[in-house]
């Protein structure tokens, strides 16, 4: 009861204040990410620096489980997410749900006060502790397992009732920042 009630009042405490990028998605609706640019500074420059060049605009959304939705493989704008194998039947285009900008960010920033709760967004990479690139997460349930192990971005601060209703295939149409 005592854990419970710390890891409530921990949640509670944690509010990113940086720049809020929105998420417009083709499908109606739209959510916001605040950045937590005091956690992460190279990490939340890195990901504002290709919202504003415009990377996000037209991906789909690759992976989609009961606890987690992630996007932001640039196949994913034009190569199918589903392929079929040699026996004829469906399975996942292993060309989408890799890669990045290609530009990984320079070292892994632990965020040591942040825990892995719903709504929070973190950089997917390609193991525990690594930089990543691009690709982005946000956590539908919490996943407390993740704690110091992803780089923290933010936390999604508008729209996760968006987020709960995203589908494996539907595309975001345009991201941008907004100011604070």
């Amino acid at each position: 009861m005592i854990l419970v009630a710390s890891l409530l009042l921990f949640q509670s405490a944690y509010h990113p204040t940086g720049p809020k990028v929105v998420f417009e998605m083709a499908s109606g609706g739209s959510f916001v990410i605040t950045t937590d640019p005091k956690t992460s500074p190279n990490t939340v420059a890195h990901i504002l620096k290709l919202v504003k060049s415009g990377f996000y605009d037209r991906q789909r959304v690759h992976r989609v489980e009961s606890w987690v939705t992630q996007w932001s493989a640039p196949a994913s704008k034009m190569e199918p997410l589903d392929i079929k194998n040699a026996e004829g039947k469906l399975e996942l285009n292993p060309k989408v749900g890799d890669g990045g900008s290609g530009r990984n960010i320079e070292r892994f920033e632990e965020a040591p006060n942040v825990d892995f709760v719903r709504g929070m967004v973190g950089i997917a990479s390609e193991g525990l502790q690594l930089p990543g690139d691009s690709q982005l997460f946000v956590l539908k349930q919490d996943a407390l397992r993740l704690y110091r192990s992803y780089a923290v971005v933010g936390m999604v601060t508008k729209g996760m009732d968006v987020i709960g209703k995203i589908q494996r295939g539907d595309r975001i149409t345009r991201a941008f920042v907004v100011s604070k």
